[in-house]
Parts: C-alpha cells; structure tokens; sequence
C-alpha cells in the first residue's frame, strides 16, 4: 500500500476485503476490464483490490461458483445468436446482472465479452482495455498457455470434473463469439477486432487502453485519483 500512496501522491483509506450486503447490492460495479484473458489481468484484478474495488470479479470466480459459467455463456451466445429473442437476451442479461451483485469491478473473461451490456447496465462505469505489447505476443501467450482448452480434446479431458465442465460453457461461448468476429480461426486478428470495437464502443472520456508493465502511473493516468479510489466503506 506505501508504493501505492507513494505513485499516487496521496493518502487513501485502506480497504479491508469484506463482502457487501445485500442491502448495497444492485448497481455496484464501477470498474470493466475489457482486455482478453492474458493480457495481465489477474495482475489488474490484484491491483483495482488494493484500490479497494474488493471483490473484483475475474475467471477463477466461475471454478468457485460454477453456475456462474453458465449464466455468463447464456448471455455471451445470446448476444451472438441471431436468432435469439429480445425476451432471451433481457432474460440472460438479467442472470450475468444478478451474478455480479456486490462485486465492485470484473475483469477478465467472461465479461470482457459483455462490455457493451454492462456499460448499458452501469453508464457511468470506468472501462480498462488490457493489451500486450501487440496482438502477436498476446496470441504467443494465449497460444502457449490456455489456448488448448479451444481444442477438441481439453472437453473431453476435464467433463468428469464438473466445474470445469461448466467452464467449458463460456470456452465454448468465447470460440463462436471470437471465430464470428474475423471470420477466420482464432488468432492475433481476433484480439485486433476485439480491441477495436471496444474503443468504437466505450465512451473515450470512460476508456483506458493498459499495458499493466506501465505501473500504477499509467493507470491513474485517464482516471483521476478521485474517480479510481472510491470512499471508505
């Protein structure tokens, strides 16, 4: 917390990881990651935590409570489907809002996929794009570390393992959603149109593009200290 203070050249309170009530659930979130899983977000997650966006949502969520991976991929192949109904997607964006009740940002997949529902759902909220250095090194990373689990195989492995089952819900949503996005398998392209629809989308003034080896004064850098660190709870 001292390097924090001492990037931010100011003090803060300190947060203590406490789980909000049901009393201020609702319209908590305050903090989207928009960039595709490696691109540092769990590095991201740990550092809006320290700015007291406690609990900040992220992937690792859905194997503690895997019914989430199921709500989230409702919503990821409703928005893709064309056939979907306005009732099936107003009923899918309902589950993804009720998952993320008392959660005060999400980063990450799945909902670096729903950055448009939850920006109509938060208008006011703040949006971080997490990025490599290019789209190459990220598809490297992605390639070299999760990228097996778009493969046949991986389903097949881990089926007897039930929330990685369930988690194969929101792989199998991502593969559709990302093969409709270039229309070609997934690669460095996919990220390309990825990030560029996130910045046709997100307001410029709510919108901030992050290499996390910036470091704190970069992510402070579009986001006043005031807008970043929210009151003492």
């Amino acid at each position: 917390m001292l390097r924090v203070r001492q990037a931010f050249k100011t003090d803060f309170p300190q947060h203590k990881n406490a789980q909000i009530s049901e009393n201020d659930a609702g319209d908590t979130l305050q903090v989207i990651g928009a960039g595709f899983p490696r691109t540092g977000t769990s590095s991201l997650k740990a550092a809006l935590e320290m700015l007291g966006y406690d609990p900040c949502h992220h992937m690792v969520e859905c194997f503690n409570k895997p019914h989430q991976s199921v709500v989230f991929a409702n919503l990821i192949n409703a928005k893709t489907s064309p056939d979907a109904t306005p009732n099936e997607l107003n009923h899918a964006i309902a589950g993804v809002r009720a998952a993320l009740r008392g959660y005060r940002a999400a980063v990450d997949a799945p909902t670096c996929e729903l950055y448009k529902e939850l920006l109509a759902i938060f208008p006011n909220v703040k949006v971080i794009l997490s990025v490599r250095d290019s789209d190459e090194q990220w598809w490297k990373s992605f390639n070299d570390t999760i990228g097996c689990q778009l493969g046949i195989l991986y389903p097949i492995l881990v089926y007897p393992v039930g929330f990685l089952r369930k988690q194969q819900s929101i792989v199998f949503a991502f593969k559709k959603r990302w093969a409709a996005l270039t229309n070609r398998p997934v690669g460095p392209e996919t990220f390309a149109a990825h990030r560029k629809l996130v910045k046709e989308a997100v307001p410029e003034k709510q919108l901030l593009e992050f290499n996390v080896k910036e470091g704190w004064p970069r992510l402070t850098s579009k986001f006043s200290t005031k807008d970043l660190i929210p009151e003492a709870r």
